[in-house]
């Protein structure tokens, strides 16, 4: 890639390049079950391209991921109104959220850079302000750590992820992946894809990924688009365990497998039924091109009052993280 890219790697063949602008993951890069380096996320060729897109390739969002309902909110008694870009509501942090902006490197060796910004009510509408760093780190476990750390000066909303959109196999849509995740619940969405406020079982629903199965599963009856703008709820163990994934992410064709684990509470999953626009190579990304995978707190957690708390108050220390883990299918 051109230059302005920054790449770390490991000594196993697993390379990852990230651009400043937006804290981008703009390419993964892992060899397939043949050996043969399989490039991993949807991105573009230029910077220029990176800074010019709309459908969030890659990039940090916030500082609230996924939307907020009606883009109105209340925090401590007073009532915000920000800029509307999706329908009514106000999706990951606006239109001047920190995907669109350019980060610092406050730091960069061969397996790990940071990247620094500070967002403020001003910029984005949202209350309050923050110190944001993320921090991707490559290890010779073929993992690649995704950190989010922040702090305050001012009271306000933080709620981050990571919106890489992931093709395991370079195949035109990933109908033919398959998605097994340790959720017992979603959360319901309304007609605009925004959150509802209810909690639904996903038994006996398309949303049940607890045995693993084809993403074409997934689709509506009589669709062959898949339709997936979710929120899936991580399941709690009593006791509580520790982890090897809470979701697999696999592909017969290439045989790479991702896992991930994370301290987020959700999972947001987008099958990519709105892309259209020219990637790598000058291919052209279409619906279900590929799974974007974020890891967060709840969709419009600033509306509802029983999902998780995003507030950020001085003081306190935002830290979150999510490692992906990449391999071969067995």
């Amino acid at each position: 890639m051109a230059s302005g890219f920054i790449e770390i790697s490991n000594k196993q063949g697993l390379s990852v390049t990230l651009l400043p602008f937006g804290a981008t993951l703009a390419k993964v890069a892992f060899p397939d079950k043949n050996g043969v380096n399989q490039d991993l996320v949807l991105g573009f060729d230029t910077i220029d391209e990176f800074e010019n897109d709309t459908a969030s390739i890659g990039k940090t969002v916030g500082r609230v991921a996924n939307r907020v309902k009606d883009s109105k909110l209340t925090f401590d008694g007073k009532e915000y109104s920000m800029t509307p870009n999706n329908g009514p509501h106000y999706l990951h942090g606006g239109p001047n959220g920190l995907g669109q902006r350019k980060w610092e490197v406050v730091r960069h060796d061969p397996r790990s850079v940071s990247f620094s910004v500070k967002a403020n009510e001003q910029e984005d509408g949202l209350p309050g302000d923050a110190k944001i760093d993320v921090t991707y780190t490559v290890n010779d476990r073929n993992q690649l750590i995704i950190e989010h750390h922040a702090t305050c000066e001012n009271a306000g909303l933080l709620a981050l992820t990571n919106h890489a959109y992931w093709n395991l196999d370079g195949s035109e849509t990933i109908s033919d992946h398959f998605l097994e995740m340790d959720s017992d619940e979603y959360v319901e969405v309304d007609h605009t894809f925004c959150p509802t406020g209810f909690i639904r079982p996903v038994n006996r629903t398309r949303f049940d990924f607890r045995n693993g199965k084809p993403l074409r599963e997934s689709g509506l009856p009589g669709e062959e688009l898949l339709d997936l703008d979710n929120d899936l709820v991580i399941a709690k163990k009593d006791p509580p365990v520790t982890p090897t994934s809470y979701l697999r992410f696999w592909s017969q064709k290439s045989g790479i497998e991702l896992s991930i684990i994370t301290s987020y509470p959700v999972i947001h999953l987008y099958a990519s039924k709105f892309l259209d626009c020219i990637g790598k190579h000058g291919e052209h990304y279409k619906a279900n091109k590929a799974l974007a995978i974020e890891p967060q707190f709840h969709s419009a957690a600033p509306n509802f009052d029983h999902f998780p708390d995003v507030s950020h108050r001085p003081g306190q220390h935002y830290c979150q993280e999510i490692v992906y883990t990449f391999s071969h299918v067995n």
